[in-house]
């Protein structure tokens, strides 16, 4: 099986498994309301953000473990040494290290929360210890995404998913309350271990029968060294993503946390999918690095920032026509927490795009530790804005989001801001400028629907798909001409025409712009 064969099928797979988990996941949401009731429920999402910060103790040694197995294999396909077995061997000794500060931690946390919330004390407990059991198999999946076994990949996390989903599902109807959502997550960790050992002990039994490695200070101070920084990213992300939740919820309490989660839903769903154009664009980004010009760069880089704010913008005028009466009709009025944070929210996920369009940039420009550091500063920023603005101030649930704008725009922006500019030779004037068009049309699409969202009242799920369609027929004829300009246009019409030659409308075959 080829790479791309391989890439399509785990890719395939899962877009199957992010669909199938946000259909059920919209009709989990008002069930477990129902079920185990608003405070639970909160208490829930609060667990979740502690075990993306336990998550941290690997110290990016297992995020690193893919691009080291890639390498590997990539060697022995030049015809060098096969290492893959030896750096698998290598990965599992040093993981094995972070066992005991694991538990020391897992520890901690239980007291800490179990303190505070006696009723996670169990579930809580549950949790952990699972977690602190299959914390040096994660290894396992990390060497099979090195090896690009992306296809049984895909299946396994959508076996684990349905696994743990149904265990959630069965156990709630027997009213076994936050018991029944730690054991679905303990069974989605237990097969997903399990089937990521048996992969490899059928599979890639060369890596599991290797011979123990015990490197040596010197080598584990290198590998750490290069884990570093990828290990201060994740703390960046889990800071900028993971600690909304948390801090309302250890300040305003567990229940305040259900609006706050029901009112971002449509957005943080949405969100992802302008973000996937700049993962997809990094690799010819890092490409063109040393193969073309600054004045090339610069033009891919504007077109980049341009695409993805036109998709970012088409989210936030849908959240805006609808968000409120989607809230309405998928858990209830009464856990939408107003138009107010609404806007808050879209604001901080328009500004954040555009920070993720730099960021993407200035990393395939090698700038990893300016980012690393500058995303911790973000996250360290929206967490002590989030927390004084929550305990000071009667904002309430808009100090998540205030909080998160506060970051971006005190640090991310200006700092990777002036970074990219100086990189592409322009002035952060003209890098600002080159969104004026769209700032403009966005403007005015958001005024339009905002308006129209006042004047029609989008009730019941048909009411809501026909409010889609016409936001996206509005936001599309104000957008669409821009689109067409340069440095956009060019990759526009080649898409446009690859799609019409895909259905039989295409006269002449489509030339994609060279940069």
């Amino acid at each position: 099986m080829t790479r791309t064969r391989r890439f399509l099928g785990g890719v395939s797979l899962g877009y199957l498994s992010l669909g199938l988990a946000t259909v059920v996941g919209l009709w989990l949401t008002p069930f477990l309301l129902g079920r185990i009731g608003t405070h639970d429920y909160g208490l829930w999402l609060i667990t979740t953000q502690i075990l993306g910060y336990l998550m941290l103790m690997d110290l990016g040694v297992v995020a690193l473990a893919p691009r080291e197995t890639a390498y590997a294999t990539g060697r022995v396909i030049q015809g060098e040494q096969d290492q893959v077995a030896e750096t698998f061997a290598r990965f599992r000794a040093i993981v094995r290290w972070q066992v005991i500060p694991t538990a020391i931690a897992c520890a901690m946390a239980w007291w800490a929360v179990a303190s505070q919330w006696p009723e996670l004390r169990w579930p809580l407990g549950t949790i952990l210890t699972a977690f602190l059991i299959a914390f040096p198999f994660r290894l396992y999946q990390a060497t099979l995404q090195g090896l690009q076994d992306l296809p049984y990949l895909g299946k396994l996390q959508l076996a684990a998913w349905v696994s743990g989903s149904a265990v959630t599902i069965g156990l709630v109807f027997a009213s076994a309350g936050l018991a029944a959502l730690a054991a679905g997550w303990v069974v989605t960790q237990v097969v997903t271990v399990l089937g990521c050992a048996l992969r490899l002990r059928q599979r890639y039994a060369t890596l599991w029968n290797a011979p123990p490695a015990a490197p040596s200070i010197g080598e584990a101070r290198e590998l750490f060294g290069r884990s570093g920084w990828v290990s201060l990213s994740q703390i960046g992300y889990v800071f900028l993503n993971g600690s909304d939740v948390l801090v309302l919820g250890a300040i305003l309490g567990p229940a305040a946390t259900v609006p706050y989660a029901c009112t971002a839903k449509l957005i943080t769903v949405l969100a992802n999918h302008p973000q996937l154009l700049m993962q997809s664009a990094a690799p010819a980004m890092s490409e063109m690095r040393t193969s073309a010009s600054r004045a090339q760069l610069t033009r891919v880089a504007i077109a980049l920032m341009r695409a993805m704010l036109i998709l970012s913008g088409a989210v936030a005028c849908l959240v805006l026509a609808i968000n409120e009466p989607f809230v309405d009709w998928w858990v209830g009025p009464h856990q939408f927490a107003g138009p107010g944070l609404t806007i808050l929210l879209l604001a901080g996920m328009l500004v954040r795009h555009v920070a993720t369009t730099l960021i993407y940039a200035l990393f395939s420009f090698g700038h990893e530790r300016r980012l690393s550091l500058t995303m911790v500063s973000d996250g360290v920023v929206v967490i002590i804005v989030t927390g004084v603005l929550a305990s000071f101030t009667t904002l309430g649930l808009a100090s998540a989001a205030l909080g998160s704008l506060a970051g971006v725009l005190l640090v991310t922006l200006p700092v990777c801001g002036v970074a990219l500019a100086r990189e592409l030779e322009i002035t952060v004037g003209e890098l600002a400028l080159s969104l004026r068009g769209w700032a403009i049309r966005f403007a005015a699409a958001a005024m339009i629907i905002s308006v129209g969202a006042r004047l029609i009242d989008a009730d019941g799920f048909a009411a809501l798909v026909i409010a889609a369609i016409t936001v996206a027929i509005v936001y599309g004829a104000l957008m669409w001409p821009l689109a067409l300009e340069d440095p956009l246009g060019g990759y526009v019409r080649s898409v446009a025409d690859s799609m019409a030659g895909f259905v039989g409308a295409r006269r002449e075959p489509a030339v994609e712009p060279r940069v």
